[in-house]
């Protein structure tokens, strides 16, 4: 709104003269401003490679440091092993996906198994148990890699939805508990008795079978969404 310049009087915006003291209105003329720039610009994109191999470098010091330091000072304990591994799955886990131009998911869960399994196998060698790597740690790799590849094919194959994904999901946890439940049953007692993970299975099996009831009814889903403001 103007105001008198004279008597400092609010004044209506198509006034041309003060009610009180008949000064004229002043009125800047101000220049308008374009709601958005005129020149166009485009935001430059990260290179990804060279952020990679920034990355890399940085994650190859401590590594180095941490050989010169056991090499010198502890030559019969090789502890290295425990950063070099740690470093490798790290690497294939968040800097490796950098390098690639086009995402391949099964590669990339294939490539964080391997370095997994090695780095576990690093652990293995270092303490001297090949037992529990073979019985307990290498089938519960092999069993999580099997699991992540069935996701990541009916995903993108079958395009199933959020809810089936997630009963999906739910199935590949109960496996994992048995393989894991199994597993460290032979380690310990050379034998397989399934306890704690038929818990896990009980509790879960009830959510999936809604989760599948309610995917197949669209109606039931939208009152849920009101319900729930989801």
């Amino acid at each position: 709104m103007p105001y008198c310049v004279k008597c400092g009087v609010e004044l209506d915006k198509s006034a041309k003269k003060c009610v009180l003291c008949n000064t004229e209105v002043m009125i800047e003329q101000q220049d308008e401003i374009p709601p958005y720039p005129k020149e166009k610009s485009e935001v430059s994109q990260l290179n990804t490679g060279y952020f990679a191999m920034l990355l890399s470098v940085i994650l190859i010091i401590p590594n180095v440091a941490c050989l010169v330091i056991n090499l010198i000072y502890s030559p019969g304990i090789y502890w290295m092993y425990y950063v070099f591994g740690g470093s490798l799955v790290l690497w294939m886990i968040f800097i490796f996906p950098m390098t690639l131009k086009k995402k391949r998911p099964l590669i990339h869960v294939f490539l964080i198994f391997l370095s997994a399994t090695l780095y576990l196998l690093l652990i293995a060698l270092a303490l001297s148990g090949m037992r529990w790597f073979l019985t307990i740690a290498l089938p519960v790799c092999i069993t999580v890699m099997l699991l992540l590849f069935i996701i990541i094919f009916i995903v993108n194959r079958k395009k199933p939805g959020k809810l089936k994904t997630t009963s999906i999901s739910l199935i590949t946890v109960i496996v994992l508990c048995l393989v894991v439940e199994g597993t460290v049953d032979y380690f310990v007692n050379a034998t397989i008795q399934f306890s704690w993970s038929y818990i896990v299975a009980a509790s879960i099996v009830p959510v999936i079978i809604a989760l599948v009831l309610l995917s197949g009814n669209k109606k039931l889903q939208n009152e849920l969404i009101k319900k729930l403001h989801i």
